[in-house]
């Protein structure tokens, strides 16, 4: 767990409007050294969940995007791109911690695949729906793995900025959720 000294991060802190965030070549690091084997394998645990649930999440939204013209699949293109890059920041501290991606995650693109392309069959009130449910239980994972690891600043500082991103979704999908 982390230390008391842990600044806690506000929605604030983090421009959930920015959906893909700059990083520069000195951001890479080999972050595996001073890490005991424990909390190497939590990391490792913690890291796989994430880029498995935003393969997930960026293959629902590709999925429920149709050819139409309309604010909703702006707003799905806006979404599969924000999390296409979770996925990214994901796969990317995987590597900086010495570990590979899941080899069976190709089970995980095809559920999302389903979900995505079930709930465009299904119509608007699906994909809002779907994408409501889906961006809470990831706020969820993301809680529980923010709380039960002890994650080094900036990997912590990613995880909660793309928890907050989470958090806009949901917000959006609710709005042309009542809208509708």
């Amino acid at each position: 767990m982390q230390g008391s000294n842990q600044k806690t991060q506000t929605k604030s802190d983090y421009d959930i409007s920015v959906i893909r965030p700059q990083m520069c070549n000195k951001d890479v690091k080999l972050r595996r050294e001073n890490f005991s084997k424990s909390k190497l394998k939590a990391v490792k645990k913690g890291l796989l969940t994430l880029h498995t649930l935003e393969l997930i999440a960026q293959n629902i939204y590709k999925f429920q995007i149709t050819k139409k013209p309309t604010e909703l699949n702006r707003q799905l293109i806006a979404a599969m791109c924000n999390e296409m890059t979770h996925y990214q920041d994901f796969q990317v501290r995987l590597f900086e911690f010495g570990f590979k991606p899941g080899i069976l995650r190709w089970m995980y693109w095809i559920v999302g695949f389903v979900f995505g392309f079930c709930s465009r069959l299904l119509g608007k009130k699906a994909i809002l729906k779907t994408g409501i449910w889906v961006e809470t239980k990831a706020v969820q994972h993301y809680a529980e793995l923010l709380s039960s690891i002890d994650w080094d600043e900036d990997s912590r500082r990613i995880i909660e900025k793309d928890q907050f991103d989470e958090y806009g979704h949901i917000n959006r999908w609710k709005k042309l959720l009542e809208s509708n």
